[in-house]
């Protein structure tokens, strides 16, 4: 790894930060100021049996907004099995600090809310005539990659941080829209991130990828950084099965890329196919395919940052270029343990965050 950038791994780093391996609930309370140099947010989403799908975001800002001032903001993301979807977002205005525990993830916007109580997590978002409520109950314990911080620059006075607090859970919802209930069972997943300073100064792109298939649990990331710190891959592996973690060390793991084409949208390059290659030893082997079919979303993240109409134009005539692609497709798991083989397929989703304005990848290591 670059001398640049370092996943914080070894027992300095824990003592620095006052955690320990094992996840602890505060590290889920709000972890920032809030105010200028930072940002912060809670990430939630589920997958229902009907097909419905449904993403909510706590920030303590409007997004990426780094430089700004606190900005409390929530947002709501429904998409229907028809296609069809419902966007709120609602915001306590600039200047307005996040109401947050630090004790634990508990977090007031307006009149919607997000609480750890009693080993579980609780959502509740209104906004007019749309109201989701919803309980998450963990299939398996917190977790993070080493301390969860990687940390850039010669000093390394630079950190993007993330933990996986709810990394599966069982999932049960009340919908409401327009007088209308829908009760709802599934899965879903939690995470929790926070910096001082953007991320695209950091990073050029990343994929982000996860999935329930059969008894098992993946998170598996392939994280590229900016070109200051030499395009340097940083890859995330955790490996879960019936409610234990099998193995989450990153340096054991080998990412391929293929099938390579150039999106209609972004005009920059998706891997259709990306493949990671975790051995644990000589004897148990993980492979894990994302074989990508279609697209859920695809957009220029300027054109939903809230910024200025002539800010927005000026960006991208200077070559600014950020873009997200949410990805739908077949994943396939194989499984090889002292000879035995096992494979499970299932369709799952993932992404690709693309900071960079670059049309094609540079990866350096």
């Amino acid at each position: 790894m670059s001398k640049k950038v370092i996943l914080g791994k070894s027992i300095s780093y824990y003592q620095r930060l006052g955690i320990n391996k094992e996840v602890e609930a505060w590290e889920d309370g709000m972890r920032s100021t809030g105010g200028r140099g930072t940002y912060e947010w809670w990430y939630f989403d589920a997958e229902y049996s009907d097909g419905t799908k449904i993403v909510v975001i706590f920030y303590t800002k409007n997004g990426f907004d780094v430089r700004g001032l606190a900005n409390p903001t929530a947002s709501l993301e429904i998409t229907f099995p028809n296609g069809k979807k419902i966007l709120k977002r609602i915001s306590e205005g600039k200047g307005q600090k996040i109401r947050a525990s630090k004790e634990l993830c508990d977090v007031l916007i307006a009149q919607s809310s997000i609480k750890y109580s009693k080993g579980n997590y609780l959502i509740h978002f209104i906004d007019g005539d749309v109201e989701y409520t919803c309980t998450m109950k963990p299939k398996l314990p917190m977790w993070r990659p080493g301390t969860g911080h990687w940390y850039y620059g010669e000093k390394q006075e630079y950190y993007f941080a993330w933990i996986v607090a709810q990394p599966s859970a069982d999932i049960s919802a009340t919908l409401k829209i327009k007088g209308e209930k829908f009760e709802l069972n599934g899965y879903g997943y939690h995470d929790h991130n926070w910096g001082n300073i953007h991320m695209r100064k950091l990073m050029n792109h990343w994929y982000w990828c996860r999935a329930n298939i059969g008894p098992y649990t993946i998170i598996a990331c392939d994280i590229i950084t900016e070109k200051k710190y030499d395009y340097t891959r940083l890859p995330v592996m955790m490996i879960a099965k019936d409610g234990i973690i099998l193995d989450d060390n990153e340096e054991k793991t080998v990412i391929k890329r293929l099938n390579t084409k150039y999106h209609p949208i972004t005009k920059k390059f998706i891997d259709n196919n990306l493949t990671f290659i975790h051995q644990v030893d000589n004897e148990i082997k993980y492979q894990v395919e994302f074989k990508r079919e279609d697209d859920i979303l695809a957009f220029n993240m300027l054109d939903r940052s809230g910024i200025a109409p002539i800010r927005n134009f000026i960006a991208k005539a200077l070559g600014v270029n950020p873009t997200y692609i949410r990805c739908i497709g077949e994943v396939k798991l194989t499984v090889e343990k002292n000879g035995n083989i096992e494979a499970f397929q299932k369709e799952g989703l993932w992404e690709q965050m693309f900071f960079g304005s670059n049309k094609d990848a540079i990866i350096k290591n």
